[in-house]
């Protein structure tokens, strides 16, 4: 994988290739952003191009070298991963004792430590000495979603690069070239918020059964008679139900999107929801623009708390009582 195949990110890209160019890449670097943006991608791809023996500035991905990393094999460049959740603190002293020791068959030795955050803080203290003053070939990169978790005497010795959530039109495409068609490509989209790795992963007939019982769930809020039906689900229930929650209010958050659009009278090809625009256009006459815009502020403030540890029960239980308020706004 070259940068040009790294999805989305292009200012840290350019960023990378400019270092590169000048011979002045930071030799401790922090890659933060969230879950299923490329910071793996990227990390990997630029301790190709530090070791690359063809190109400088982009890894080629056909010298031995670039074979041999992609394989997980190449012995000058490591891939740290949590054990248990956990980076032990054996994990960091290799590092140690490895990052002073010449590169064996590549330029840099190059030392990733995947979801850094779960470095603990004798491991963390451990690695302080290698990030400060660390060997001209040797360069660190920390990955993680959650980079407030890092020590600050950690961060403040790397070069932060904060990755941002992939767009959904870059997804849309990518999607494309899957074989999806335009319509399940934009869907799918909207529901990986972002997250690439996560559109890659979802399923057409599981997404359409997703939709189907989200718009079920969508009427009953509506229905004075059935409301009560979202509260039975995600209330009180196992935790393997609440996972389900995030996903079914980005769904109802699309409706309410689309019900907004149509309510201003907008182009009904920008629907993210095509395949339902019928039941939406039927919905749509019950709906004032202000009930609908505190329904999508609703959501969206919800799914920001989902992201923390947040009770989901009782994030559910809040939900159901403003939205039954905004109804008679």
């Amino acid at each position: 994988m070259a940068f040009k195949d790294v999805a989305g990110n292009v200012p840290i890209k350019k960023i990378l290739k400019l270092a590169l160019e000048r011979n002045r890449v930071p030799n401790s670097l922090i890659f933060s952003g969230p879950e299923g943006v490329g910071k793996m991608d990227m990390a990997l791809t630029l301790a190709k191009t530090l070791n690359c023996q063809i190109l400088a500035t982009d890894a080629c991905d056909a010298c031995p070298s670039c074979r041999a990393i992609d394989k997980g094999r190449h012995p000058d460049v490591m891939v740290i991963a949590a054990e248990v959740r956990d980076v032990k603190i054996e994990q960091t002293r290799l590092l140690k004792q490895l990052a002073y020791l010449r590169p064996m068959t590549g330029k840099r030795r190059v030392f990733i430590i995947e979801e850094a955050e779960n470095l603990n803080d004798p491991s963390a203290n451990s690695l302080l000495k290698v990030l400060e003053e660390p060997p001209h070939f040797c360069h660190v990169i920390l990955v993680t979603a959650s980079p407030f978790r890092l020590l600050p005497t950690i961060r403040s010795r790397c070069r932060l690069l904060a990755f941002s959530a992939i767009g959904r039109e870059e997804i849309e495409e990518i999607l494309l070239e899957r074989d999806f068609s335009k319509e399940q490509a934009r869907i799918l989209a909207l529901l990986a918020d972002g997250n690439l790795e996560r559109a890659q992963e979802l399923e057409w007939d599981e997404v359409r059964a997703l939709k189907e019982g989200s718009w079920a769930l969508f009427e009953a809020l509506v229905s004075a008679d059935h409301s009560s039906q979202f509260l039975e689900r995600f209330g009180a229930v196992p935790k393997a139900v609440l996972e389900e929650f995030g996903a079914v209010l980005e769904v109802i958050s699309s409706f309410a999107r689309d019900i907004l659009l149509l309510r201003l009278g907008g182009d009904p090809s920008l629907l993210l929801n095509p395949d339902l625009e019928r039941r939406l256009r039927e919905a749509s006459g019950s709906w004032t623009v202000r009930q609908v815009l505190g329904v999508i502020q609703e959501i969206d403030f919800v799914l920001v708390e989902l992201r923390g540890n947040l009770n989901k029960g009782l994030l559910a239980t809040t939900f159901f009582s403003n939205f039954g308020e905004l109804r008679h706004v």
